[in-house]
């Protein structure tokens, strides 16, 4: 083979291994993936030097009451399904005001640019703005481009305040219950979003 089949080689090589790292950087937050067990996901949020609470009982969430989503201070949640492995979480910000309703709307654009840099295109050009916010949830984005993955972006108005609610579940670990098949896995100690 000549000098630039092999160079032509290892150049494919290295675009189609980068491309298949950021297939498997959509099953997972914060490096833990989907499908870890709740004292992994424990361990490794302690590792990132988080204090979670709601940590104790089958079926309750693990809770981060503050994370640094980039720029965005927010409140994860670390969903569980009937096996206990985390299937899903959930961002939220802290609430707002009538008068700073733009502050969410700010918050819930710079949350989809988030997803839309992991998750690609998004279904739709954003659905809301400061004038059609109505009361309860007001999709903002929706990505249905990740084939294992419900994801969107939602501004809430309940009781004349506003946050914005970002959700992430695996399909299939949604749908598994109890006594399924489980499958050990070792979580990643990367704490990249």
């Amino acid at each position: 083979m000549s000098k630039f089949g092999n160079i032509l080689l290892l150049l494919v090589l290295a675009l189609s291994m980068e491309v298949f790292a950021q297939r498997n950087n959509e099953l997972e937050f914060a490096g833990i993936p989907f499908g870890a067990s709740r004292e992994t996901v424990i361990e490794e949020v302690m590792k990132m030097g988080y204090e979670p609470y709601g940590q104790m009982g089958a079926g309750e969430r693990v809770v981060l009451p503050m994370f640094r989503f980039g720029e965005l201070p927010v409140q994860v949640s670390f969903i569980f399904n009937g096996n206990d492995k985390f299937y899903a979480f959930e961002i939220r910000t802290g609430k707002v005001e009538e008068s700073r309703k733009f502050k969410a709307i700010e918050a819930a654009e710079y949350m989809s640019d988030q997803f839309t840099l992991k998750y690609g295109k998004p279904a739709q050009a954003p659905t809301v703005n400061e004038t059609n916010l109505v009361d309860g949830r007001n999709n903002y984005q929706e990505w249905y481009g990740v084939k294992l993955l419900n994801a969107f972006t939602a501004v809430i108005k309940k009781g004349g305040k506003y946050f914005v609610l970002g959700y992430v579940e695996h399909r299939t670990l949604m749908k598994e219950t109890a006594g399924g098949k489980t499958k050990k896995e070792k979580a990643s100690a990367a704490p990249v979003f």
